[in-house]
């Protein structure tokens, strides 16, 4: 446990990054993400010991904190407490994956942390993340389950109905989560993330099955409940749920609410009075305006916009990625013995140019890089000098747009 002081405040850090709660609600996200960026102070152990003074014990009466020197809570908390995580190193070897949602991803990594380490249920998040198609969303959401040992589950939005109809039930992704753990208990602290949420808005019909139904399906599940399965009943209630969708409909919202156009509900004179006209971020009622109920909106803590891929984002998600398919490529050609020669910043330009026109993010890079390869590798794996030759391959900037535009040649060995 570490005891931080900010301003007038006095702040308890505890399990790996958690926040105390009486702390946690006067500082929300905010302070989590400074600590982030500060690796020193991520070093907790999650006990106290006798050396606290007079404040800190009195919390740690409040909120039940188990002892150090106290063998008996050690071997209780033990299967509760995960091995010390650093947030800092998760976050930093994410962002290097994942470029540009710098701080969306620092975010999400504290809120996860939170809920995962928290007994209590009133401070669980749920996370509604807002972009386009190929932004990060998804990807970011993996690496952190992989960082933390997580089990999560991702499922498409669309093929859900209403409990009793034809098509599969929101409750499946329990079970399937349930069999992603291989236990209950992880489970219970699992992710379940369902993309394109936004397909279940009303579009003027509240009563579809498909659609706002669904909502209503869902909102149980958000809040809290138990859900019986034939390998045992679990508790919803500590589970993160992550919504993710385009939302093209919320972006319009928010515009019209910035321009003054919007109907968020305030009279003319509150409309002057209100920050939330001029709010550059999503709020909930532009989520409830894109056709989501008030009610299930009410249960999502968080609601985080993933940055558009311009072109300088994706030049740099093509030069710096730890998972970038282009650098990923020419790693391969050299393990067959070829040397890609090129101007690298034109090509690498022209891809980027191209995958912003497509508009399908980094989904649009890949596509563009394996189509960019496609013939390349056809014509070293299948030659069958290919294991004994080396090779130089010449490309610019026009085999982005026709694949047909290089040349293989016989590189000459040195004696």
């Amino acid at each position: 446990m570490v005891k931080i002081l900010t301003g007038s405040t006095k702040v308890l850090i505890l399990n790996n990054g958690l926040v105390c709660p009486d702390c946690q609600n006067e500082l929300s996200s905010y302070f989590i993400n400074t600590i982030l960026d500060v690796a020193d102070i991520i070093s907790m152990n999650g006990y106290y010991n006798d050396e606290f003074d007079e404040y800190n014990q009195e919390l740690v009466n409040e909120f039940n904190m188990p002892k150090m020197n106290n063998p008996k809570v050690i071997s209780q908390e033990k299967n509760k407490v995960k091995a010390k995580i650093n947030p800092y190193k998760i976050y930093k070897k994410i962002s290097s994956k994942v470029i540009g949602q710098d701080e969306q991803i620092k975010n999400i990594i504290s809120i996860i942390i939170r809920n995962n380490m928290t007994d209590n249920a009133y401070v669980k998040s749920n996370i509604f993340l807002i972009g386009g198609t190929g932004n990060g969303k998804s990807e970011t959401i993996k690496q952190i389950a992989k960082e933390l040992d997580i089990p999560y589950v991702i499922e498409d939005s669309s093929k859900y109905t209403q409990e009793g109809y034809v098509g599969d039930s929101v409750q499946d992704a329990v079970i399937k989560l349930i069999n992603e753990a291989k236990d209950l208990k992880r489970a219970e602290r699992g992710i379940i993330i369902f993309d394109e949420i936004d397909k279940k808005t009303d579009n003027g019909d509240r009563s579809n099955v498909a659609t706002t139904s669904v909502q209503d399906s869902l909102l149980k599940m958000l809040e809290g409940t138990n859900i019986h399965t034939n390998i045992g009943t679990i508790n919803t209630e500590h589970i993160t749920f992550i919504l993710i969708g385009a939302c093209e409909a919320a972006f319009t919202a928010r515009k019209k609410r910035l321009t003054g156009k919007g109907k968020i509900g305030f009279s003319n004179i509150e409309k002057n009075k209100t920050n939330e006209y001029s709010n550059p971020n999503f709020i909930p009622q532009d989520l409830v305006e894109a056709g989501f109920k008030s009610e299930f909106v009410g249960r999502i803590d968080y609601i985080q916009e993933f940055k558009p891929m311009d072109k300088d984002m994706a030049i740099r998600i093509i030069n710096e990625s730890k998972i970038s398919i282009f650098n990923f490529y020419l790693s391969e050609l050299k393990k067959y013995k070829v040397n890609v020669v090129m101007n690298r910043d034109e090509v690498v330009e022209s891809i980027a140019s191209r995958a912003v026109q497509l508009g399908t993010g980094v989904r649009g890079i890949r596509q563009i890089v394996v189509e960019m390869f496609k013939n390349i590798f056809s014509k070293v794996i299948i030659s069958d000098a290919s294991a004994q030759e080396e090779y130089e391959c010449i490309i610019d900037k026009d085999i982005v747009y026709d694949n047909s535009k290089f040349k293989l040649c016989k590189r000459k060995r040195q004696n």
